[in-house]
């Protein structure tokens, strides 16, 4: 836990928070909609539901490679804490820990049944006819344990089949590693189109656009439908019966999710499309290279118009966004829905009420007793005002501050919780909690005695004595220099 003792302290209250020198992107409250309304969640409770491993599957369709077709394709990620990986045996190689997937795609004729199933009933695809398949397989890679249990390294790809318009059953079989039957997806139904009688076009999303003298090729988001935090991306949308001589404009606006009612809407971007933010005759097709998912925006005479453009994402906040293209401002050609997604999002933010009972550390009995009051609503406004306060970059979206504040909860949790006592309750937890870490850690082993430990900042130092023999240590000095 050694610390860098030039890191800045913040007056936060009537105490401070020593900030991290990592902390290298600012961020800000995150709402987990369906969470964050939630009472009565325990800090506990958020914890596991925290550990959801991440993997997306995102289904799209492109134009087939002519015009009696369709690409129906399914882009999906599987993060490394995900995958079972073993070692290879590689010392001091990039690849040290391995894991393989199998992924394919099947795709039927539609069963009638399907629409007149119940809710939970899967419909079976036995005696379907077969209409397409595909198959996909890959090994990730891991230099050390930590990087192949991590939620921000991806393995990605593509499974594609082509189909004329029409109606259809669809499921997808996955193995992982050494397991011996493949997991199998629920039916799943799906209605293709024709490509050029579509009425709202379809947006994807891209992390980066890379352009030369020949070719243009988007690298897709390898989180389905979710964009990175605090990071701009890229978008494209298909605008169907182009015009050259309409104006097109883009609006995005956040939606506030309430019993899935996303009715009401605040604008947070809009802008009208310039000619070059729109390409014409263009025949997109998925490929992949580098572990990576591209868009190719191949020139076609017989191609399709494409709005291109970078969202300033890094201006919103962490929420649900909806996109919408129109023509004329009036008729609607393109829209979807994204999710800026904060991966390593502090538990006690996924919901709001634990979000507020954790400020018992730092805020006084009076100020609890007003956060807590109220209806939901209420009590979120008063828990933002609080950290509106606090805020060390008031002019931007993010509160750098509040994260650390419940990143060291976090920390606290998991590295000092015992059988005895949960960690952020224990004397060392609200130390670090509020002071960070020390720049310093000795711990002593007298021949007689309990066991000691000495953290030293730069202005104090805190003395803990074991009180068991399983971790728990009690605050015994506290000694400002």
């Amino acid at each position: 836990m050694a610390n860098n003792p030039n890191q800045p302290d913040i007056q936060v209250n009537n105490f401070k928070i020593h900030l991290s020198a990592a902390l290298l992107l600012t961020i800000s409250l995150g709402i987990v909609s369906n969470l964050w309304a939630q009472r009565n969640v325990s800090y506990r409770e958020l914890t596991m539901r925290n550990q959801d491993q991440p993997v997306s599957f995102e289904f799209i369709t492109l134009p087939g490679n002519n015009d009696e077709t369709v690409t129906f394709t399914s882009v999906f990620s599987f993060s490394h804490s995900f995958l079972p990986f073993k070692k290879t045996g590689q010392r001091n190689s990039d690849k040290q820990f391995f894991s393989t997937v199998n992924l394919s795609m099947e795709v039927f004729k539609a069963n009638k049944r399907f629409k007149k199933r119940k809710r939970d009933e899967n419909i079976s695809v036995d005696g379907l006819e077969p209409m397409g398949r595909a198959f996909w397989s890959d090994t990730a890679y891991a230099k050390t344990y930590e990087q192949s249990q991590s939620k921000q390294k991806f393995l990605t790809g593509y499974l594609d089949v082509a189909l004329e318009p029409g109606s259809y059953n669809y499921v997808l079989q996955m193995k992982r590693g050494e397991e011996t039957e493949s997991r199998i997806s629920r039916t799943q139904f799906v209605r293709i189109e024709p490509y050029d009688e579509m009425k709202i076009g379809n947006i994807i999303l891209g992390d980066q656009l890379q352009t030369d003298r020949r070719t243009s090729r988007l690298q897709l988001v390898n989180r389905g439908n979710n964009v990175e935090y605090a990071k701009d991306f890229y978008l494209m949308a298909y605008i169907p019966s182009y015009e050259s001589n309409a104006q097109y404009s883009l609006s995005i606006n956040k939606l506030n999710v309430v019993d899935k009612d996303t009715s009401r809407q605040k604008q947070v971007f809009a802008t009208d499309l310039s000619p070059d933010q729109i390409r014409t005759g263009i025949r997109p097709s998925i490929s992949s290279g580098d572990k990576e998912t591209f868009i190719d925006l191949k020139s076609d005479n017989n191609g399709f118009a494409y709005a291109l453009l970078e969202v300033p994402n890094s201006n919103f906040a962490n929420a649900l966004y909806r996109v919408s293209i129109k023509k004329n401002d009036k008729k609607l050609v393109s829209q979807g829905t994204y999710r800026s997604l904060w991966i390593d999002m502090p538990t006690s933010l996924l919901n709001l009420d634990v979000a507020i009972d954790m400020l018992r550390f730092i805020a006084d009995k009076k100020t609890m007793d007003r956060l807590s009051r109220g209806t939901q609503m209420e009590r979120e406004k008063k828990f933002r005002e609080y950290w509106e306060k606090q805020d060390p970059t008031p002019n931007t979206e993010f509160n750098e501050l509040m994260a650390e504040y419940y990143r060291r909860i976090d920390y606290a949790y998991r590295n000092f919780t015992t059988d005895n006592t949960l960690g952020y309750n224990s004397d060392q937890g609200k130390i670090y909690i509020k002071f960070g870490p020390p720049q310093n850690i000795n711990r002593k082993f007298p021949t007689e005695g309990a066991t000691t430990e000495i953290w030293t900042y730069k202005d104090r130092q805190f003395v803990f004595k074991a009180t068991t023999g399983f971790g728990d240590f009690k605050l015994v000095k506290d000694q400002s220099k």
